[in-house]
């Protein structure tokens, strides 16, 4: 079956990517004085990346969840769900703020205070549902389940939603924080956001064509909150370990753990280097961001389907990941010219390298299987935001800019899996219970 002319497609796809674009803008809007405020708050320079794999942790545990209820469910009233309790966990953020810095404690040097605990409490929140990314991934998935060209580009606009959002986010946060209204001027527009992403999800539709075998029927409430008459699936079973076994399925999520590692290497050692080693204030560092995400706009959007339109995906995928090891070498240097320029590329890289491996990882997941594939990889992606985000924030004090380069070295070994990566298999079929793997895969 043909797929959709590109103008009709892409309008289908409106809903999704607003509500990535505006759950990005709330996030990433806390990014330039989270750190600053963790320290104000009695924190050391390791509880910032205890705060940060918070959200990480509990995503851990949250996204495997989400994408097999939204197989079963609906992608609809699951990224409902998922978008309300970001909006609460940034309410419990804007309450931390209200409370005096009291210290309840201290432990290696960081001191314990109850608004400290709070804004760990709000970012495990926002985790635990946080999974949405799995959701959003499988929902763009199956709207592309006919035309694997479209995905990668389709993936690209996803990626280029949310660095659109992490470009306004740190520019709008610096700005606010500013402000005589301080730290909570950013989260109270973070809050406004997450309730504006909540509503966005209402004019979401469940992805046509789930159920070629018929839908079983539902009760009434779920009809109503999936804007459907009859439940969009196929009766399948709650837990389905067996596509995760598959040996390119089980290789894919081994190096979205590796990726996901180097870059959280990066996010929790780069504020902390900015603050000490370059005595960077929250107005510099949402500038550095802001023109990080600018770039990414265009090498996820136009730069990708130029590139991707000349070159096969594990040239564009190889490409992406040379960039990164680049922009990670730069980022050792002190100089505003080589850290801009690692900024560039890693905007690149990361630009060119992820839409292309998402789109190989939705691939090779199959039609009935999308949300738990999708969930497995967004849990592997935690896990290593855990370790990084820990590990990197404990090890910058010794290490210094050479975990900047540890992280390049962990993008040199995915480079060197790119044929692994991109074999060719055939797809499973959509309707086996079993997703059986073909030869190539076993």
């Amino acid at each position: 079956m043909a797929s959709p002319t590109p103008r009709r497609q892409w309008r289908r796809f409106a809903p999704i990517l607003a509500v990535q674009f505006i759950g990005t803008l709330g996030y990433s809007i806390v990014l330039p004085f989270l750190v600053f405020l963790v320290a104000d708050f009695g924190g050391a320079s390791w509880t910032y990346g205890f705060v940060g794999a918070a959200y990480s942790a509990c995503q851990l545990v949250g996204a495997p969840v989400l994408g097999r209820w939204s197989d079963r469910l609906g992608r609809r009233p699951i990224l409902l769900l998922s978008q309300a309790g970001t909006m609460l966990a940034w309410l419990v953020f804007l309450t931390a703020l209200a409370l005096p810095a009291e210290s309840v404690g201290t432990f290696a040097g960081a001191s314990m205070t109850i608004p400290l605990l709070l804004v760990f409490v709000a970012r495990a929140l926002d985790g635990v549902t946080g999974g949405n990314i799995s959701v959003a991934n499988a929902y763009v998935a199956d709207l592309t389940r006919d035309d694997q060209a479209a995905r990668q580009v389709a993936f690209g606009r996803m990626g280029m939603a949310a660095s659109l959002g992490f470009a306004l986010g740190p520019a709008v946060g610096g700005v606010l924080g500013a402000t005589s209204w301080g730290y909570a001027g950013p989260v109270s527009a973070a809050l406004v956001i997450s309730a504006v992403a909540t509503a966005m999800c209402l004019a979401l539709r469940e992805p046509p064509g789930r159920c070629p075998l018929g839908p079983p029927s539902q009760p009434a409430v779920t009809r109503i909150l999936g804007q459907q008459h009859r439940r969009c699936d196929r009766s399948i079973p709650a837990a389905r370990p067996s596509v995760l076994k598959r040996p390119i399925v089980a290789a894919l999520i081994t190096a979205t753990f590796v990726q996901f590692l180097a870059f959280n290497l990066f996010y929790a050692g780069f504020p902390v280097h900015a603050d000490i080693a370059l005595h960077w204030d929250a107005t510099h560092m949402g500038s550095f961001f802001a023109v990080m995400s600018g770039v990414m706009i265009v090498a996820q959007g136009p730069g990708l389907r130029v590139v991707s339109a000349r070159l096969p995906p594990p040239a564009v995928f190889g490409l992406g990941m040379m960039a990164l090891v680049a922009a990670f070498v730069a980022f050792s240097f002190p100089q505003p010219g080589a850290l801009y320029s690692g900024a560039v590329l890693f905007a690149v890289g990361n630009g060119l390298a992820w839409p292309t491996f998402q789109a190989r990882l939705a691939d090779v997941a199959g039609e009935a299987d999308q949300g738990t594939v999708q969930g497995a990889a967004t849990s592997a992606g935690s896990f290593a935001s855990i370790l990084g985000l820990v590990v990197g924030g404990m090890l910058y004090p010794w290490l210094d800019v050479w975990l900047f380069v540890a992280g390049a070295i962990l993008f040199v070994l995915v480079a060197l899996g790119t044929p692994a990566w991109f074999r060719t298999t055939s797809s499973p079929p959509s309707d086996s219970p079993s997703n059986t793997p073909s030869i190539d895969e076993r």
